[in-house]
């Protein structure tokens, strides 16, 4: 990416205020210090349940808010802002199953007390949504028209937030995009890849696979998924519209088991064994169609898994 484009990219936010929900957590600290260059006030609220202050708090042009979405006074009393990235959930698939009112809580209410936020200040909104809506899919690559068929009480619960945004962009007439994120991954992330490689430092003669391993994942990069985030937000083109952010591509979870222990050169050395069973909730396939957020938002995917993984590999045996 060229110094130029960095430059037409972000112009659209320059002196917006903007306010970031879950903005101390994994992609939210990676749409933050992209996007604190560019906004003259960017509040992030967050209240820290699996987000770190530290991954914020030496950002320029940052406030940090420690506050949940589930505090509507705390919540409508911030200063108003222009546009809401609205990132902060709860995203364990197991932990909705063992816990669906707090799973309920947290992504249905906690997205209505942020629309009525966004209501109050007239700010444009961005919601994080997920595969989990889809469910077990009968169509793949799954495209945005598919329709819902959750799989989970997480993926349910973000369907009615999905479904009050809808509302809220109908009824009051509020700017909003709902952005569906396939598997994302990258540095500060705890998902699959980095429990594989955390399990091969300890024992690097046996991965176990949390199911049969059959299971397959669309995984795309956190750095992509922050430049469609950004990009859905310039001009008018992406408001009232849905879109599937992934790379396109699928893998099963036991072919990146395979690869990241051909990348480690242990593949005479490691023994890969499943449970065979998975947690409720367990979809079997996401693989997304993203041809929309393509033609719509001129946004393209650009880092790949293996190259990734090398990348892990290298910053791993540096000690980074």
């Amino acid at each position: 990416m060229n110094i130029g484009f960095v430059v037409n990219f972000m112009t659209h936010l320059d002196g917006k205020k903007i306010f970031v929900t879950g903005g101390a957590g994994f992609i939210g600290s990676h749409l933050c210090a992209k996007l604190s260059s560019s906004s003259r006030k960017l509040t992030v609220y967050d209240n820290l349940s699996s987000g770190k202050v530290e991954n914020v708090k030496h950002l320029p042009n940052v406030h940090f808010v420690k506050g949940d979405i589930l505090d509507l006074k705390k919540l409508r009393s911030q200063e108003k802002t222009d546009l809401i990235f609205h990132l902060a959930a709860q995203v364990v698939v197991p932990y909705s199953m063992e816990n669906p009112i707090i799973d309920f809580e947290t992504n249905a209410r906690g997205t209505l007390n942020v629309l009525e936020k966004a209501r109050k200040d007239d700010a444009r909104l961005v919601f994080a949504s997920t595969a989990a809506v889809y469910g077990n899919p009968a169509k793949l690559p799954t495209s945005e028209d598919y329709g819902f068929n959750p799989f989970s009480c997480y993926g349910l619960s973000k369907v009615v937030g999905e479904e009050y945004c809808d509302m809220y962009s109908k009824q009051y007439g509020l700017d909003i995009t709902i952005m569906r994120f396939a598997n994302v991954y990258g540095s500060r992330c705890h998902g699959v890849i980095n429990d594989f490689f955390d399990k091969l430092m300890r024992n690097p003669e046996q991965l176990e696979i949390i199911g049969t391993g059959l299971q397959s994942r669309d995984f795309v990069h956190v750095s992509d998924i922050v430049e469609a985030l950004i990009l859905s937000t310039k001009g008018r083109t992406a408001i009232g519209k849905t879109y599937n952010l992934g790379y396109g591509e699928t893998i099963q979870i036991i072919d990146l088991a395979k690869l990241i222990i051909k990348l480690l050169n242990l593949s005479r050395k490691t023994a890969i064994s499943t449970t065979n069973t998975s947690w409720h909730g367990d979809v079997k396939t996401i693989w997304f169609n993203i041809n929309k957020a393509k033609k719509e938002l001129n946004w393209t995917p650009k880092i790949t898994l293996e190259d990734t993984l090398k990348e892990m590999i290298s910053e791993r045996r540096l000690g980074k």
